[in-house]
């Protein structure tokens, strides 16, 4: 994956797909804007509703393309990752009738239990939607206090945390918020005593590199903080559009910072043409071996092909 803060890693060949020595642990994807923002036309807009109805069909509805998901969805299979994490986004400007077509969808694509989901700023247009939107959503988004959720899966510690917060006009922001930040320090040190590799997923990029300071995650410095002392194996986020990489400081090392692109852009530029990372961890001796390799969408042969592809140690 691309980085602003790391220089580019050798490609090795692709790991195996299936089959108990090989198979990949999870699969990440973000950004999916599959929903059709016109089902109601007659329905109120507040003011941003209404820019972002604008912005769909002047120009976004020409880069998210329903087949481009169609073909990372069987791609995905084809992979066969145990389970999946998708950062958000799935809806444009958070109508109900966008929350249904997307529950839907999410029927078709995995059942609940494979299938981490955590919220994007899309998903919180404006005040109001995404409490009515989320239920739903409950079969992937059970009702939880603080929102923080986890799923223990294996030897992965998947932890997912919302980043959705209204925001005014031509804002994108994120924030976590203080009850949320301290389950989140509980949540890996309870990982960390079970000996679990624990990734973390959230919507908005928790460094600065990627987005604009009005599309920015507003705690990202209090984020930060908790993993310098507890630590974390993997942080994945989606939001910028973009593949990148980069780190955080945590207490024996720096942690890797993985955004994907969105999951259906049909966009020239490299780095935000529509793909997913795959992810595949294992014990070492003292340590952990992360191995991340990404699929990228192939728009001549309308499918997708591998791109780059690295591996780390860590201590989870």
């Amino acid at each position: 994956m691309s980085s602003s803060t790391s220089p580019s890693p050798a490609p090795h060949p692709p790991l195996p797909a299936d089959g108990a020595p090989g198979a990949w642990a999870l699969a990440f994807l973000s950004d999916l804007h599959l929903t059709d923002p016109l089902q109601a036309p007659d329905l109120p807009l507040r003011l941003k509703q209404r820019l972002g109805r604008a912005s769909w069909l002047r120009r976004r509805r020409h880069i998210h393309r329903p087949a481009v998901l169609a073909a990372l969805a069987a791609d995905l299979e084809a992979q066969a990752p145990r389970h999946i994490a998708i950062g958000g986004d799935l809806v444009q400007i958070g109508l109900p009738q966008e929350f249904a077509q997307a529950a839907a969808w999410l029927r078709d694509f995995a059942p609940p239990e494979r299938l981490l989901l955590v919220p994007g700023n899309h998903e919180a247009y404006v005040p109001g939607v995404w409490p009515a939107g989320r239920t739903l959503w409950q079969d992937y988004r059970p009702p939880v206090p603080g929102e923080l959720i986890t799923q223990h899966r294996g030897e992965l510690l998947l932890i997912g945390l919302s980043s959705a917060v209204p925001s005014p006009p031509l804002l994108a922001t994120g924030t976590l918020g203080t009850a949320q930040l301290l389950a989140l320090a509980a949540a890996l040190e309870q990982g960390r005593r079970d000996g679990l590799f624990r990734v973390v997923v959230l919507h908005h990029p928790p460094i600065a590199h990627g987005v604009s300071w009005r599309k920015r995650l507003t705690d990202r410095r209090r984020f930060a903080a908790v993993i310098a002392r507890h630590g974390a194996g993997l942080v994945l986020h989606g939001h910028a559009h973009r593949a990148t990489r980069g780190e955080l400081p945590g207490p024996h090392g720096a942690v890797p910072v993985i955004g994907v692109p969105s999951a259906s852009a049909l966009d020239p530029r490299a780095e935000r043409m529509a793909g997913y990372g795959l992810l595949r961890v294992r014990r070492t001796a003292d340590a952990w071996r992360l191995e991340l390799a990404r699929r990228v969408y192939r728009p001549q042969a309308q499918d997708f092909g591998w791109g780059d592809s690295f591996e780390i140690d860590g201590d989870g």
